[in-house]
Order: structure tokens, then sequence, then C-alpha cells
């Protein structure tokens, strides 16, 4: 099954100028859903609301397959708030919130999520120096509240991104990617899609990193790949490698405007690119590590913040005291975890027993396959706040 590439997507911001694509169909049912946002939470308690991510420059991955439209990329939204009490009762309900959203468009299939993260207005200027807060500040679209609500986003270059945020970066992706391996070789239809997709964030996501541990970080999918095609970024492409470089290209241009003939021959077969792109994250996220010089030690979390977050992760009250003693949150356990089994998988294949994660978390002894899927189960419940369902 053909997937129809978007005819009419060209760059923009929703809801100032966009195109039709965006004009009939996304600006309505965003702005549909920040209503549902604004009804939940009680518009006396919200400060603003941000859309953030590729939706937010038009570079949201949809695909039409047999005239049903199907979202691939999330929706990235930040939902700022007065009070810390407003705080935690919609942070606990982010996830219904977000699937009370995706219900407005009967018969649109939602591959991807609607994202809501919470915050205060007093934490904005809190937030890391990431890339995805340098691009929020950059291209945020602004839902709800005043437009100056960006302004109180932490101003700093992209040189100051550096490889701390890419190793990050880089490393909730070999999670994430823990979660889309197949063992059927040719899938089809959304499956297909689907997987292509998450195939495709791997490599953006290698360029992004690669940027951001040179200081050359550039928001938005296109600007990045037209970058990365420059002199300017030589240094870049000389530590990726050319044939690395085409790679991301081609799969930059998927994520953009999802069409699988560039990508998907009838010589290919999923769990080998899978291995593939495995082996291509792991080597970019190795050599940036292997350049970065840890000066985490006067930030970790107190033990308050530790417990707090252990409490939770899904484990066993038994080992909650072995967990505080690593000085760690659970989500940099976890994207530790994923690092060795995405190695494990890249220099020795994924079948066979993988041995019990440190601590017991997020599994015990059990098969690659097993770790893989605990893993990612449990890293998709901390950072969404969503369970994995059965089809997954």
């Amino acid at each position: 099954m053909q997937g129809e590439s978007r005819e009419d997507l060209t760059p923009c911001n929703p809801m100032r100028g966009a195109s039709s694509w965006y004009e009939n169909i996304f600006d309505p049912f965003i702005r549909r859903c920040r209503d549902v946002i604004l009804d939940e939470a009680g518009r006396e308690n919200v400060t603003g609301l941000i859309l953030g991510g590729s939706f937010s420059s038009c570079e949201g991955s949809i695909v039409i397959l047999d005239g049903d439209t199907v979202f691939l990329s999330d929706i990235d939204l930040l939902l700022v708030v007065h009070s810390m009490e407003t705080h935690a009762v919609l942070y606990a309900g982010r996830s219904r919130i977000g699937e009370a959203c995706e219900s407005i468009l009967p018969g649109i299939r939602f591959e991807g999520r609607i994202d809501i993260g919470v915050m205060t207005a007093g934490e904005l200027g809190a937030m890391s120096r990431s890339p995805g807060v340098f691009a929020m500040k950059e291209r945020g679209v602004v839902l709800y509240g005043e437009d100056n609500i960006l302004d109180a986003l932490p101003s700093f270059s992209a040189g100051e991104i550096g490889e701390a945020e890419a190793l990050k970066l880089l490393e909730n992706r070999m999670a994430s990617f823990l979660g889309c391996r197949t063992g059927v070789e040719r899938p089809e239809g959304v499956a297909l899609y689907r997987f292509l997709y998450e195939v495709s964030r791997v490599y953006t996501d290698i360029v992004t990193a690669s940027l951001c541990a040179a200081g050359l970080y550039r928001p938005g999918y296109r600007a990045r790949a037209g970058f990365l095609a420059s002199s300017d970024a030589s240094s870049v492409r000389s530590d990726l490698g050319e044939s690395l470089v085409e790679d991301a290209m081609r799969w930059t241009a998927f994520k953009t405007d999802p069409n699988r003939e560039p990508v998907w021959t009838r010589n290919d077969r999923a769990p080998h690119m899978w291995l593939e792109a495995a082996g291509d994250i792991l080597a970019v996220r190795d050599r940036i590590s292997g350049t970065y010089e840890d000066r985490r030690d006067g930030d970790r979390p107190g033990f308050k913040d530790l417990l707090r977050a252990w409490k939770k992760a899904s484990m066993r009250p038994g080992l909650i005291a072995r967990a505080l003693s690593s000085g760690i949150k659970p989500e940099e356990h976890i994207r530790e975890e994923s690092v060795r089994l995405i190695r494990h998988a890249a220099e020795k294949g994924t079948h066979g027993d993988i041995g019990g994660a440190p601590g017991g978390y997020p599994h015990g002894r059990v098969s690659w396959e097993e770790a893989a899927s605990r893993t990612y189960s449990e890293w998709r419940r901390l950072v969404t706040g969503r369970e994995v369902e059965r089809s997954e």
C-alpha cells in the first residue's frame, strides 16, 4: 500500500498563514483540542498553552493511506498553569486529556500521541538548555495566553546546548526504538509506515545530536538537513561519514513528508533495517560520549527528589533502597539500560539471555526480547504517562 504524499504542506506557522492542509484540518483540530484542555484545566488556572515540536513548524509527519489520514508524529503541547496544586491534578491526568483530544477527529488514526507537558509559570525559566527548548522559544506557537510567554523560556545560544543534551537525546531515542523492533520482515500498510517513521527518528536525532555536540544546532528538520549539506557543517559531516550523512538526509526527507519509495525497496527487511539503525545510533552515541567530560556531580538530585522519582517507578518496594543508592533517577537508569540493550543487539544480536538489569529494574534475568519490551514499556510510562497497548 503506497502512502500519498501531502500535496499542500509548505513551510509555515500553524494559525499564521498556513497551507491548505493546516488551514482545513490541523488548525480547527488544534483549536478544539485547546478548548478541551482549557475546559479541563479551568481557564482561570492557565497562564498559557504552547504548541511545540514538529507541528509548530509544519513538519509533522502525516500519511494518507487509502484516503485515511494517519498522524505519525506526536503533537507536543506545553500547558502552563498558575499553581502547583493545579499542576499536580493536570499532570496526573495528562494522558487522559490527550486521549480526549485525539477523539475529536473520528476516523483519524493517531500512531503518534498528543503529548501534554504541564509546568507552572515559575518553572519555565529553569527548563534545560536542550534542543527542544531552543526550538520552542524560536518556533513555538502560543495557542492560549500572551505571546510574550515564550520570553519566559531560558535564552541561550546553540553553542550552549552541548554534549550532555546530545547524549540524552540519543539515549532517549534508543529507549523508544526498543519498542518498534519487529520480527515481521515485510510489514504492510500502517504497520510499515509506523516502523519506517521510527527508523527516520533515529536518523533525524543523529543529525540533531551531532549538531548540538558541535555547537551548531538549528531548529527545524529541513533547516538542519540544509545546514548539514552546507560547507559550514563540514566538520560534522566528516565525523559522521558521507554514507551516514546520505542516510540521514534520505530519512529526514521521509520524516517531513512520508513517502516509502526512497527508503523501502523490495530487498529491504525490517529486522535487518532495525539492526542497522541501532548500530548507527550506538556508534554516534559512543563517539560523542568518548569526548564528553561528565560534570554532573554538583547537579545530582537530592534524596527527597530521588525518593519522589523512584516512587513513580514500576518496581518492587524492596528494591527502592538499592535504587536510591545509585544516585540517579529512574529515567536515567532506563536510558543506561537502553544503551546496554541496543549495544547487545548491534554487537551480538537479539537472541538469548541478556541477564538482569542493574538492581533488577526494569527487568530481571530474561531474554533480550523480553528485556527490550519491559524497558520500553517503563520508559513510555515514565515519559508519557501511558501504558503500552496490547497491539504494540
